[in-house]
């Protein structure tokens, strides 16, 4: 059992209308299971909402409050759990309350759409931040000053941001390892039956044909090809060739939509893929390598070091630590 002579981390959820309840609940269920395993009272929580007593969901159902809005000037971190109806959201007062937490020194976090809310506080300016694919090209037009990323989830010192769904597990995880330790949060997925936890690096997967009309139909193209590229990978001009583009044209939408060249682009997919493939099967490094695209070991060992900080060995090396 962990030493636990300190107060138990104080947990807050604030409920917008229409949040995302997977998001919510993968949540606050790593802090009650690391309350089982522990046998202790690590963490506490309360859930609240903007008026009533209680808070409806996206899918219908309605939480239960179980404190008043400004019993979260007692926690030691407050999240924001945001959904998909982004436009319905009372900003004008979340912003003026989270204001206020974040003078009394609370550390705030954003759940699916929460961090949206939280930008619009001037709360992420100068942060990383992870939202919802869905959601991350409109909100980065609409708060320049947040570094908006595709990652799964963010922890920039005192903000704690994910893109909802299953993410909202690695994170909280991720929260419990710096709280406590790492072997506390390997047993909370033990119990979940979760194989492994993400990181903050890991890339969400953007289903292209859904993402609507932000993005160019030449670009849908070229990641088609990217991701179905991996172990052989085309050469950029051979890309604007299949999709009948030209190479300064696509690479100015990247730009537009990625911030990023397509190479840089297809690259950053080689290596996802590649730590799918050290995360979750027994090839070894050079084979991920080779199945990957990559020439030879050096050569993926550079890319990878470079992306991740950190290099492949040392990502098997994390995993055999943590079994």
């Amino acid at each position: 059992m962990l030493n636990t002579h300190i107060h138990a981390k104080r947990i807050g959820f604030l409920l917008l209308d229409g949040f995302s309840m997977i998001a919510f609940s993968n949540a606050i269920e790593v802090f009650r299971m690391a309350n089982y395993v522990e046998k202790d009272h690590l963490y506490q929580w309360n859930v609240t909402g903007l008026e009533g007593h209680h808070t409806c969901a996206s899918n219908g159902l309605q939480v239960q409050h179980t404190c008043q809005m400004p019993h979260l000037f007692e926690m030691d971190i407050v999240f924001v759990c945001g959904g998909f109806q982004l436009f319905k959201l009372n900003t004008q007062t979340h912003k003026i309350f989270l204001k206020r937490l974040d003078q009394a020194n609370i550390a705030l976090g954003g759940i699916c759409t929460g961090a949206y809310v939280l930008a619009s506080a001037g709360l992420l300016d100068g942060y990383q931040a992870s939202l919802h694919w869905e959601n991350s090209l409109t909100a980065q037009e609409e708060f320049p000053q947040v570094n908006f990323n595709a990652h799964i989830f963010s922890l920039d010192r005192n903000r704690f941001t994910c893109s909802g769904g299953l993410a909202s597990i690695d994170m909280c995880s991720q929260l419990v390892e710096q709280h406590y330790s790492a072997n506390l949060a390997r047993r909370i997925c033990e119990q979940f039956i979760v194989h492994h936890l993400r990181e903050n690096t890991d890339i969400q997967h953007q289903p292209i044909p859904k993402q609507g009309k932000n993005i160019q139909a030449s670009v849908k193209a070229a990641i088609h090809l990217m991701e179905n590229n991996i172990n052989e990978p085309l050469n950029i001009l051979e890309i604007c060739q299949l999709i009948h583009s030209q190479n300064r044209t696509l690479e100015r939408l990247f730009q537009s939509h990625f911030n990023c060249s397509p190479k840089e682009y297809y690259l950053k997919v080689r290596l996802t893929h590649a730590k799918n493939l050290l995360k979750q099967s027994s090839m070894s490094i050079s084979n991920v390598a080779l199945a990957c695209g990559f020439a030879n070991a050096s050569s993926f060992n550079k890319a990878y070091k470079s992306q991740f900080n950190y290099s492949p060995k040392n990502e098997r090396s994390i995993l055999e630590l943590a079994s």
